[in-house]
């Protein structure tokens, strides 16, 4: 879909479906994240997730006890994450998220980067929702690894730009996943 802020992918229920049906398969990489984010963060702070999908990482940390806000553009997927009564939900995009500045001590987007159409207004506005000395970790696949998968995957290269210049970016390997951890600046 084309909008005023670039192209992005929206997905319809029958997408929806078969996410819900993959985050089965995928549940080691929530947890692989999920245990990343409490080496940074501990709980009760606030997480910002975008584009929580089905919602399932929310209702993992959630469950360890941090205070999540999820901001996804898909209508069908956030009706699938609303299964989960502990996260929160709304219906926004990387580019304009609807957030107080300064309100998250993380933010994470976990499969997701890919998607973004304006990475530079994306990350300005993840920046903006951080406190000082917060984190954003970005999880996915590894094309440096395993190929581009048809553009749903980032090379180190790729995440280390669109970090920069708002966050230091450090990286973790776990086959088939890169994780980058961005410290934000200031």
């Amino acid at each position: 879909m084309v909008s005023n802020y670039g192209y992005f992918e929206q997905f319809d229920e029958r997408t929806a479906r078969i996410y819900r049906f993959l985050e089965v398969l995928l549940l080691w990489s929530y947890k692989l994240t999920a245990n990343t984010l409490r080496k940074f963060v501990k709980p009760p702070a606030r997480i910002l997730e975008i584009g929580p999908g089905t919602g399932r990482l929310a209702n993992i940390l959630s469950g360890y006890g941090y205070h999540v806000v999820g901001a996804d553009v898909s209508l069908p997927m956030l009706r699938q994450a609303r299964r989960f009564w502990r996260p929160d939900f709304v219906n926004a995009g990387s580019w304009a998220l609807p957030i107080t500045p300064g309100r998250f001590d993380a933010a994470i987007a976990m499969f997701t980067l890919h998607h973004w159409g304006d990475h530079a207004l994306s990350i300005r506005n993840v920046y903006d929702s951080l406190r000082p000395n917060s984190v954003f970790i970005i999880v996915e696949a590894d094309a440096d690894k395993i190929g581009t998968l048809g553009s749903h995957s980032c090379s180190e290269r790729c995440l280390a730009n669109v970090l920069t210049p708002y966050f230091n970016a450090d990286f973790i390997r776990s086959f088939p996943l890169i994780i980058a951890i961005g410290r934000k600046l200031k």
